[in-house]
């Protein structure tokens, strides 16, 4: 059975592929997804982490999704089985939010949003420059 992350990636190339020739596909190097349960503790996470935030894949497994998106600490992710329709907006206006890596540094990202089914939320970051 396939996972979360595993569905997310086929979903990923097989867009890419569709693209026509001259616009660039996603850049996993600064594309991260990561997968969620509906109270913003991350079950799974895309290697790209990695790079973007600095911890291994492990280590952010069951952490709350604050650790790296400090404005989301207190936001309710999903509201009456929907997402948070004011978070939804923001993401959808592409408004920068702050992450931050396992040194410290900040970084403004924009985030992507959606239900991935019943149980989990997804959330893509794509690193934008550093937080002024």
């Amino acid at each position: 059975m396939a996972t979360a992350s595993t569905r997310l990636q086929t979903a990923h190339a097989q867009f890419d592929a569709h693209l026509p020739s001259n616009i660039r596909p996603f850049d996993s190097i600064d594309l991260a997804m990561l997968a969620l349960n509906d109270r913003g503790v991350i079950q799974n996470c895309s290697q790209t982490c990695e790079q973007v935030f600095g911890y291994r894949v492990d280590e952010l497994a069951g952490r709350h999704v604050s650790t790296l998106l400090p404005e989301l600490i207190d936001t309710e992710l999903v509201m009456e089985d929907r997402i948070n329709s004011r978070l939804a907006f923001l993401c959808h206006c592409a408004i920068p939010f702050q992450a931050r890596r396992r040194d410290g540094h900040c970084f403004t990202s924009e985030l992507f949003i959606n239900r991935l089914n019943s149980q989990n939320v997804v959330v893509l970051v794509r690193h934008l420059g550093a937080a002024g």
